[in-house]
């Protein structure tokens, strides 16, 4: 028996890594913590190469599109390598939000906050939908020390929020991209977040 899976998902992060996100993604009904990390380089090649490990294909390239369109990130000559770390499967679109932080964090080379979670379906137009459950994903963040918690505006009314987690509620990708990386950013004299 594992008494905490995420732990297992979840190996201990250095303050602030490029190109790496958390999300809290379901298994069943269980929540777990797993990290998304992505790599952008530029090609080598003519025709930019796109990896997806431990995601659906299908939805790297659509947040791909959506991060080139709507945010203006000019992914069109980058290869772009996306893993789910530990081996793990998500089969979720809520983890949508953190491969997009996860790309953009590499291709801007600014580092992600350490103590940052962000969950949420993207949409083609660049708004954030909602996600099933997100009171049980935004407890086991808590629970396992992260303070921050990027989320879909549409969602973020829930019941319960620990008072160790502050919300962050946003309704574009552009608008969650401004405020996941800049938590990461450090500041002159300031902890991060």
């Amino acid at each position: 028996e594992v008494d905490n899976p995420s732990q297992v998902f979840l190996p201990p992060r250095r303050n602030g890594a490029i190109g790496s996100t958390v999300v809290p993604t379901l298994e069943g009904t269980r929540p777990l913590l797993v990290e998304i990390q992505a790599l952008t380089n530029p090609t080598s090649f003519g025709l930019p190469r796109r990896t997806a490990n431990g995601i659906d294909f299908g939805r790297l390239l659509l947040v791909t599109a959506v991060l080139t369109k709507r945010v203006d990130l000019r992914l069109g000559n980058q290869d772009i390598m996306v893993n789910v770390t530990g081996g793990f499967r998500i089969g979720e679109p809520a983890a949508d939000l953190a491969i997009a932080l996860a790309i953009a964090s590499s291709f801007r080379d600014v580092r992600g906050s350490s103590r940052l979670v962000a969950v949420g379906e993207v949409g083609l137009s660049g708004e954030l939908r909602a996600v099933t459950q997100l009171d049980r994903r935004v407890a086991e963040a808590a629970r396992r020390g992260f303070k921050c918690c990027l989320v879909p505006e549409v969602s973020a009314k829930i019941s319960s929020v620990p008072k160790s987690l502050k919300l962050i509620p946003v309704s574009t990708l552009r608008e969650a991209i401004k405020h996941g990386l800049a938590i990461g950013k450090p500041r002159a004299g300031a902890d991060e977040v």
